[in-house]
């Protein structure tokens, strides 16, 4: 089956990525286009960027509860400006304002399910610009694998994990079946909702005629993936943040949407006081448990980590940002002894993805500390070195999942996502 994949990910950086596959949802995995879709510049005034990021406040609020959450959006608005935009007294309402105006000109008023539906719509402005420039009609796509955009993940605690979207308004719109949902079934009968890429990831290795691996995911928070030649078992957890808490930072102090191409961080020096204050004290779950010290099955929320520690906030700019990649490396560098806890020989081929596989320094970095704790060293390549796509492999997930997910295919396993026996997600909306 054709099927068409997009993916927005938890930094709302004005992009979606959209991917179109061949598949049969088990091994074979045909790549045929992979595309970016801009839908706000990262380096203007980022209306759907705040609008959107203050949603996941308000769900946080709420504890993932809809009606509440959507009760609240006014109050976290003023919340999200005021703490992580740092705009307050007479100012903010006049940012409120022209925010509000920026997103709606003609009602100059948002409400949560306006983001939902401008969400919504950014999703099918990428599914058509993908087709358009593919040259591939709709009527030749079968299924189209929406994830939504993640505003709230709280399986642990809350039994709660929230991917908003309009999937029969996605579906009307393209004339195609969208599959939906792809988490909360897990969730319900007890696993994490994450992380879904290690099935697909298992696919792309059997196809490339790789025995052994980890699949690194360097998005907002990082996952890894396990594959070993010498078992069907798979191994995925999320070790710690990836780009979430370095592009939270860069956004606070100089209002830049990310450090691009590591210039701040690869002018600047890690603090190994400050690494080791964050491995300690950055990830506290609301038990008081050190995240890191958690065996998988784990997931973790953006906002689950925090860079607000005495020995982080005294250094410079430049020296912040090389740390919080050491941070991130670190964690990942830690994740080892939980793959060799679970019975996994650690692997020595490593390949990144995620918008994180661009940064040099974060690079240098998880070589560095991974070559600390594998005594026969590491490679470490990103995925287009392998012939996949660094920037479009979660979008490519998703329009796997939704042909296994059509097939009643299991898409989590209790090695990825905790749940008790492989299990099946998606909900399938067909055009009216």
């Amino acid at each position: 089956m054709k099927a068409l994949g997009m993916m927005s990910g938890t930094s709302i950086d004005g992009s979606v990525s959209a991917a179109i596959i061949e598949t049969d949802g088990v091994d074979a995995v045909l790549r045929i286009f992979n595309h970016e879709y801009r839908y706000e510049d990262a380096t203007g005034r980022r209306p759907i960027h705040h609008l959107t990021k203050a949603a996941e406040v308000a769900y946080r609020k709420a504890n993932g509860d809809h009606s509440k959450a959507h009760a609240c959006y006014p109050d976290a608005l003023r919340t999200y400006l005021s703490e992580t935009v740092g705009i307050a007294g007479s100012g903010l309402d006049q940012a409120l304002q022209e925010l509000c105006a920026d997103f709606a000109p003609r009602s100059g008023q948002v409400t949560l399910a306006d983001v939902i539906e401008r969400s919504t719509d950014v999703h099918i402005a990428a599914a058509k610009s993908a087709l358009s420039h593919s040259g591939i009609p709709a009527s030749e796509i079968h299924y189209i694998g929406y994830h939504g955009q993640t505003l709230y993940h709280d399986p642990l605690f809350n039994r709660v994990t929230i991917q908003v979207g309009e999937p029969q308004r996605l579906a009307d719109a393209l004339g195609v079946p969208v599959v939906f949902d792809f988490r909360s079934h897990d969730v319900s009968l007890g696993g994490q909702g994450a992380p879904l890429a290690p099935v697909y990831h298992r696919a792309l290795l059997r196809s490339a005629g790789i025995s052994s691996a980890a699949i690194l995911n360097l998005g907002g928070t990082a996952n890894v993936t396990v594959v070993s030649a010498r078992s069907e078992n798979m191994l995925g957890f999320d070790t710690g943040p990836a780009n979430g808490l370095i592009d939270r930072y860069v956004k606070e102090k100089l209002g830049l949407a990310l450090d691009k191409d590591s210039h701040l961080a690869e002018r600047g020096v890690v603090s190994d006081s400050a690494v080791a204050a964050l491995v300690a004290r950055s990830i506290i779950l609301k038990d008081g448990r050190n995240y890191l010290d958690i065996a998988p099955p784990k997931s973790l929320d953006i906002r689950d980590y925090v860079y607000t520690l005495p020995e982080f906030e005294v250094l410079s700019v430049e020296d912040g940002c090389a740390t919080l990649n050491a941070f991130t490396a670190e964690c990942v560098a830690l994740s080892t002894e939980w793959i060799t806890r679970a019975g996994f020989e650690l692997p020595t081929q490593w390949i990144m993805c995620g918008g994180g596989a661009y940064s040099p320094h974060l690079k240098a970095q998880l070589i560095q500390r991974l070559n600390a704790r594998i005594p026969q060293g590491v490679t470490l390549v990103s995925a287009d070195s392998v012939g996949w796509s660094t920037q479009g492999m979660e979008a490519e997930l998703f329009a796997y999942l939704a042909v296994r997910s059509v097939k009643n295919l299991p898409i989590t396993f209790p090695g990825t996502t905790g749940v008790a026996h492989p299990t099946t997600g998606g909900r399938i909306f067909n055009p009216r």
